[in-house]
């Protein structure tokens, strides 16, 4: 799981956007407003205005996998947004530190989780949410790619670890 978003966007996802007419990338986010402005700021300054699609969810991975009404619609957006011509091949899940979907669902006191803890726990639920996905959309998509990034809360917030996950 990386923890640079920017990096990401500008090391992997604007050289294969590059050439891209219609929306290959879907983003799922949690809803934090913390993250929105951020998220798209970079996507802006990349010049990948239209080349994605976003899904919003509390605690993104975990929202996914918790509230199986949710996990439905995040699926029948895929689908239907391959139907109408955005082939989607490629899910970036931008989960964050310190969410509240993340202390609801698994009873999380942020005061007393420590960044390894806190990372570990969305490596759990990432790599929960990309076995699934593979296995959803294996004949469909058998070229799906996932990603994961855990975004900070600012700048100056630093796990101190960054390894790929896929």
């Amino acid at each position: 799981m990386q923890i640079s978003f920017e990096r990401y966007a500008t090391d992997t996802l604007a050289p294969a956007l590059l050439g891209q007419t219609k929306p290959t990338v879907l983003l799922l986010t949690c809803m934090d407003y913390r993250y929105a402005r951020r998220i798209v700021d970079v996507m802006d300054r990349l010049d990948l205005r239209q080349k994605y699609d976003v899904f919003v969810l509390a605690g993104a991975a975990a929202g996914s996998n918790e509230v199986p009404s949710w996990r439905e619609a995040l699926v029948t957006h895929i689908r239907t947004a391959r139907q109408i011509d955005h082939p989607i091949d490629r899910i970036v899940v931008l989960e964050h530190r310190d969410c509240g979907a993340y202390k609801h669902f698994f009873k999380l006191c942020w005061e007393s989780v420590t960044p390894p803890e806190e990372e570990a726990k969305h490596k759990e639920q990432v790599s929960k949410f990309i076995a699934d996905m593979k296995c959803e959309f294996a004949t469909e998509i058998p070229q799906l790619t996932i990603d994961a990034i855990l975004l900070t809360r600012d700048e100056d917030d630093d796990l101190h670890i960054e390894t790929p996950h896929r």
